[in-house]
């Protein structure tokens, strides 16, 4: 017997097509033209991901970078390191590539990270679901995973900077610890010492650890982008 239209499920609306705002498609188009400074590439008003693609083609950018750099997800704000130090001592990247499969071949990942790292690491991991690669210094470590999210591959780093701020601190500590012993500094009462060498510092490491962080920031960013360029491409 056929079916009847009432038979038939409803089909299923279509997810609305995102646009992007003017900061975002600044921000998307800066990590985009990283590769190739002075692109000059046009920002559409009120875009599409395809708009800004189309844009990328039409300035001779590969519109893959455009679409990797939308592919990144913004960093959950706040957090009481932020607060206390200026910047978080922990940071992470995440780009979420629609569509994209598992690769069948990690070992251009590995080579990937230590690359942008400097550092030699190891694969805690790697199964056709599971990913993971970390290395760990004195000033802290880097972690990159991999793992499938329904039709979608997530490229996660994360990285520690911990001890590097631990450094900056001390350097603040020192230098105190010198003014009192070569200004009036030492003068002061027994309170305002303890109190000095207590808060000095946090004041002197705060500027240095907040333009540090802004570096480490886009290093994570460039580095989840070459990863998951390096995914595609091992799929």
């Amino acid at each position: 017997m056929a079916e009847t239209s009432s038979d038939l499920p409803a089909p299923r609306p279509s997810a609305p097509v995102r646009r992007y705002g003017d900061d975002e498609v600044a921000a998307i188009l800066a990590r985009a033209s990283t590769r190739e400074s002075g692109a000059g590439l046009p920002a559409p008003h009120d875009p599409t991901l395809a708009d800004l693609m189309a844009a990328a083609a039409d300035a001779g950018l590969d519109p893959a970078e455009v679409r990797r750099a939308a592919s990144l997800v913004a960093p959950a704000p706040g957090g009481t390191a932020r607060v206390a130090l200026g910047a978080p001592d922990r940071r992470e990247a995440l780009a979420v590539l629609e569509g994209v499969p598992f690769p069948t071949e990690t070992h251009a990942l590995v080579r990937e990270a230590e690359r942008a790292t400097g550092r030699r690491g190891e694969v805690v991991e790697a199964s056709p679901g599971r990913f993971l690669w970390q290395e760990r210094h004195a000033g802290g470590g880097t972690e990159v995973s991999l793992t499938p999210a329904g039709d979608a591959l997530e490229v996660r780093v994360r990285m520690d900077r911990a001890g590097d701020y631990g450094a900056l601190w001390f350097g603040g500590l020192v230098g105190w610890a010198v003014l009192s012993a070569l200004t009036p500094l030492g003068a002061l009462p027994l309170l305002g010492k303890a109190l000095g060498f207590m808060i000095a510092p946090f004041v002197v490491a705060r500027p240095f650890w907040v333009a540090s962080d802004r570096k480490a920031a886009a290093r994570l960013e460039r580095l989840a982008l070459d990863l998951a360029r390096v995914a595609e491409e091992g799929r």
